[in-house]
This record gives C-alpha cells, structure tokens and sequence, in this order.
C-alpha cells in the first residue's frame, strides 16, 4: 500500500511538472513547454459584486469562487463542455484556501487570470492613488495566486479610465503595474505576466492602449484587455465595429484581448461574434476573450457560450 501510494505521489508531480505555463512573448501568449501560440476562451468567473452588503466596519462580503472547492469542481464539467481554458475572476479573498480548486482547474487544463483589486479596495477613478493598503493587497493576492502553475495573469486595475476626463490615473494604475512586476521578480516567482482591462471608450481606448504599453520592459504593461460590447443582436464583423478595433490595435507591441464582451442590450443572444473573434480576420491582433455574458443560476459563473 505504502509502495502505491508513493507511486501515486510521483505520478502527481510528474503531472504537475508537465503542465505547461503561459508567458508573453512580443505580442502574442505562448505555451512555455511547446512553444505554441496560446488563445484564450474564456468565462467570467465570479457572482455579481454590484450589490454587496457593507458592514459597520467596511467589510465588504463577496464570494470568492476558487475557495468554493465543491461549487468549482461542479461547474467545470460545464466550463469543459463550452471548451474553457480561462477563467478570469474578479475578487479573491486572500485569506482563503486555493489548492483544491486550483489542481482541479489544473488537471482539467484551465488557468486563471485574477484581478488584483476587491470590492472595497481598488484604484478608484475620480480619487485615485496608489496606497500602501492597496499595494498590501496587489502582494497578498499574488503570494496566493504565483504558487500555481494555471495562474496566467493578473490585472492591475479595470476599468479605472472611463472617459478623457479622468485619464489623470490612468499613471496609478501604471505604478501597480510597475511595482507588481517588481514585486513578482524580487520574490523569486516565475514571470507571471501583469495587465490592465480597459473599457471601450472612443476617446481614450487607443491612447490608453499605447500608454501602458510604452516605456522600459519593467515598468509597461505585460497584456491589455478591453471590456467590449459593441456585437449586438445580428451583426457582422464589419458592422459591429470589431474590424475597426482590430484595425485600431493591430500595432499593439503587447498581446490585446477581450477581457470582457457580449451585449447588454439584445436578448438572447446570437453568439455571432465568437465566430469572428476566431477568424482569421482577428486571430492575428487578438488573443481571443475572457467573455462576459450572463448570470446563470446557482453558480459563481457570469457567462457560458455556445462552442467556440
């Protein structure tokens, strides 16, 4: 029994070693073991923060889905089902034990991108600053998080930009990017790569784009993700305004994707803009999408889609 169990530990971290990290070369992911460009087909994974309770103290109460071990390892047969190979989630609490869920996304071949911030704690637009509090949190979040070989990224901020008139933080959510990055090299972890989710403003989507992707390696953004809902009901590429996004971000020197899309406004939707995301007509600018669609219920997940 000993001599299996060993056997059995062994084979765990052969599997372990095997699995393969996701790092950012140029403008593009790739596959750390093969070389292979790395797309991303994503699902929102966390239950809608946009009312939660407060209590006396401050404390805001959110869920924190990768420390649900029963609830994540029940929905990733769905998440297999749709083809997901990412999860990004919104809030986690760092306090919180990870490994179970964490080895289960693993072993069914999915990585994480986790946001740094929380529901009360986060660079805020119209008084923003770049704290020792927050800086606490941005480090705590990466000790749990740089541990596991699915971790893929992490955003520094989302949607802190949302027009020309606030674009004054747009260099605190830069600082996070550079001490972050900072803060994984001098910790000793692998180059797990920082960004930034942007919203799809006209004014500021392009400059903000060229803004943290400017500047030496150490202090610019590792990937830029843009929150976008511009595919409503029947639409086309061309129609939709995603050629013209991707004529946009076609000299981004850092991978682009979507780290947000669908629509808000038609119901139910066509799921017509996948089809595009996956075409040649973007798979050169895009690394595909982390989408957000819906609320299911009686899950943690914000958005399911058809096949991708």
């Amino acid at each position: 029994m000993l001599l299996i169990k060993s056997l059995l530990a062994l084979a765990a971290t052969a599997l372990a070693a095997d699995f393969p990290t996701v790092e950012v070369v140029g403008n593009k992911f790739f596959y750390t073991n093969n070389g292979s460009q790395f797309y991303m087909r994503g699902i929102a994974y966390q239950q809608d923060t946009s009312s939660l309770e407060t209590t006396s103290d401050s404390t805001v109460h959110f869920v924190d889905p990768l420390a649900d071990a029963e609830s994540c390892k029940r929905d990733i047969p769905y998440f297999q089902e749709v083809n997901t190979n990412v999860l990004r989630v919104y809030a986690l609490d760092a306090d919180a034990n990870h490994d179970e869920c964490m080895q289960a996304l693993q072993d069914a071949g999915i990585y994480v991108i986790a946001d740094l911030s929380a529901p009360n704690i986060s660079i805020i637009t119209d008084s923003p600053s770049w704290t020792i509090d927050l800086y606490n949190r941005y480090t705590q979040v990466i000790d749990v998080m740089a541990q596991y070989d699915n971790t893929l990224g992490f955003f520094a901020g989302n949607e802190v930009i949302t027009n020309s008139s606030n674009t004054d933080c747009a260099p605190f959510v830069k600082a996070a990017v550079r001490d972050m990055k900072k803060y994984i090299s001098d910790s000793g972890y692998r180059n797990i790569p920082v960004g930034y989710s942007a919203n799809d403003d006209g004014k500021t989507r392009v400059a903000s784009a060229d803004y943290f992707c400017c500047g030496d390696l150490d202090e610019r953004a590792d990937f830029y993700g843009i929150n976008m809902y511009e595919w409503c009901g029947k639409s086309s590429f061309s129609t939709s305004g995603y050629k013209d996004r991707t004529e946009e971000f076609s000299n981004l020197t850092i991978p682009a994707f979507f780290s947000e899309y669908g629509c808000n406004v038609v119901q139910p939707r066509e799921f017509g803009d996948i089809e595009a995301l996956y075409s040649d007509d973007m798979t050169d600018v895009w690394s595909g999408d982390l989408g957000r669609f819906r609320k299911l219920e009686d899950s943690n997940c914000l958005s399911f889609s058809k096949d991708r």
